[in-house]
């Protein structure tokens, strides 16, 4: 095992209470891996919508961040699915790779999104289909160039007690 990850943030939302039954994972540095001089960090499903989680991440040198994710179907689920997606991307200037199971299920939908927060590689909800997407430094590198939103920002994320 190169790294791993607990959710930080329980679904206790939408009428649904995961804080019933399972506990969040330990707050602490991320855990992060490299491959091919790529840093990897995770992050889960309800992680998505805590926009400092992601950034966190990003602090760490993160250049792509893995979604797995049983994203509940429910009224705009899927919209919130793709805008949460895209907004991490563009915020952080990352790379997401976000999976969710195929309906009944999830929503399906699973993207990778670049660090402008176009989707590069995308599925519907057909269960079994595959999508692949390039990731390069010199994306990011030429994104941050234009939008150095990361370099100009005079917040840090900190966790709460």
């Amino acid at each position: 095992m190169i790294a791993a990850y607990r959710k930080q943030h329980l679904y206790d939302a939408f009428g649904q209470t995961e804080s019933d039954w399972i506990e969040p994972g330990p707050l602490g540095e991320p855990e992060t891996f490299v491959v091919d001089g790529l840093r990897f960090g995770m992050m889960t499903c309800y992680d998505l919508r805590f926009p400092e989680a992601a950034r966190t991440l990003v602090d760490a040198g993160t250049d792509i961040i893995l979604v797995p994710a049983e994203w509940v179907r429910g009224p705009l689920k899927e919209h919130h699915w793709e805008t949460l997606i895209t907004a991490r991307a563009i915020e952080n200037t990352v790379y997401i790779a976000a999976a969710d199971h195929a309906p009944p299920i999830g929503v399906g939908r699973s993207m990778i999104v670049d660090p402008q927060g176009v989707p590069i590689a995308s599925l519907g909800t057909a269960a079994g289909d595959l999508a692949i997407g390039w990731a390069s430094h010199e994306q990011i590198t030429g994104v941050r160039r234009v939008n150095p939103a990361l370099d100009l920002r005079r917040y840090r994320v900190a966790p709460r007690d």
